[in-house]
């Protein structure tokens, strides 16, 4: 009964801390996301649309947005689904301490983009998302998030290239 018990314990431990074959656990699956199929563009200055998924992987966006690599500050909805749509990657995050946050924004570059956001999803302190495609972290993980973005990059239905 003893051993049953423990073993309870120890799979209920293990699901709590994201463990059981995904390293650390600090990174969840990489998952698709359902096509938000009003992936309309919408006007600067319209109200903000509202999304399927959080943070939003397609819908209405605005198009061809352009920005810097490492933002000070949260994207906009509409900005970031014209971003995945163009093919890039971001990395948003959340409640990071100074080194964790180097460690993120060193991710920065051609076709990843890095910025804070105002809030994630359920305890996320990291999610990188790309056209429909959306990994939470709990955790700075740079090796799962540069696999994400090596992955991911480019696969926007409007990459050109």
């Amino acid at each position: 009964m003893r051993r049953l018990l423990a073993g309870v314990v120890l799979v209920a431990a293990l699901a709590a801390c994201g463990g059981g074959g995904d390293g650390d656990g600090a990174c969840g699956p990489v998952r698709r996301e359902p096509l938000d199929s009003r992936a309309v563009h919408v006007l600067p200055g319209a109200d903000p649309p509202e999304y399927r998924t959080d943070p939003p992987t397609s819908g209405p966006h605005l198009p061809s947005p352009s920005t810097e690599s490492v933002r000070d500050a949260p994207i906009a909805a509409p900005v970031q689904v014209g971003l995945l749509e163009e093919g890039s990657v971001l990395v948003q995050h959340v409640g990071l301490s100074a080194a964790d946050r180097a460690a993120v924004e060193a991710l920065a570059g051609e076709g990843v983009i890095v910025a804070p956001a105002e809030s994630l999803p359920g305890d996320a302190a990291v999610v990188a998302t790309a056209w429909v495609t959306k990994q939470v972290c709990r955790r700075v993980d740079v090796a799962a998030l540069e696999a994400f973005a090596a992955d991911h990059q480019d696969q926007g239905p409007g990459q050109h290239g």
